[in-house]
């Protein structure tokens, strides 16, 4: 029995999901929430649980997965309502949602996705798990010394580079095609590790360092050409 928990602004898109998935075999809602926020803070008696959560209508949605996740780590999450750009797929995915549907998907799939997540599995397009692949090979680049070794690591760099820019965080986001919670833990990492107050500061380091030719070349680049190097 594959527990269902629906996290969701608009009633009749609740109450039409819970008429739909409760005439599934071995899926039962047990609850439908308006927001994120009435979710129970400890779901361990609910080990099986799966929630579907409404992000369309939310202003940062992959904050309100971080900030359940934190309070439920092993919380399985399905992101309903993503936009099918590749960047905000992999936000989730990096952010530990175990699925996600885009606003074209149908029912069928959704039902789909719930089996596949209840068996661990994710289910999702070549297309995005190319770009997952190449997300983790960037995260790997991540963990080798970059040009700055011992200040700021590779991803560090650029995010740098970006804030010398002008760039905002949601800016960034888009164009390393990393989530904004990640953009803004590189932040608070540069100001720390380098003991700047505020973006203004650490855009004038980066001025200042005048950062390797090739960490500008590559912050500056398309998501899909960047990933090549």
């Amino acid at each position: 029995m594959i527990e269902l928990i629906i996290v969701a602004a608009t009633r009749f898109y609740r109450e039409g999901l819970t008429l739909v998935l409760q005439d599934v075999d071995d899926f039962v809602v047990v609850s439908t929430l308006a927001r994120p926020e009435e979710l129970e803070p400890d779901l361990t008696a609910r080990q099986h649980a799966v929630v579907l959560l409404d992000v369309a209508d939310l202003p940062d949605g992959p904050s309100v997965v971080i900030a359940l996740r934190a309070r439920n780590p092993g919380l399985r999450i399905i992101a309903l309502g993503v936009s099918g750009e590749e960047c905000d797929i992999i936000a989730y995915a990096e952010l530990g949602a175990a699925g996600y549907l885009t606003r074209d998907h149908s029912i069928s799939e959704l039902v789909r996705t719930i089996e596949s997540v209840a068996n661990g599995e994710l289910r999702c397009s070549p297309r995005v798990a190319a770009a997952l692949c190449r997300r983790v090979a960037e995260l790997s680049a991540e963990l080798q010394p970059g040009p700055n070794a011992g200040v700021l690591s590779r991803r560090e760099a650029e995010v740098a580079v970006l804030l010398e820019q002008g760039l905002s965080n949601q800016e960034i986001s888009r164009q390393l095609c990393i989530a904004l919670a990640t953009v803004k833990n590189h932040v608070h990492n540069i100001l720390d590790k380098l003991g700047l107050q505020g973006r203004a500061a650490a855009a004038a380091w980066a001025r200042q360092q005048r950062l390797d030719h090739s960490v500008l070349v590559r912050a500056t680049l398309p998501p899909n050409n960047a990933s090549r190097h």
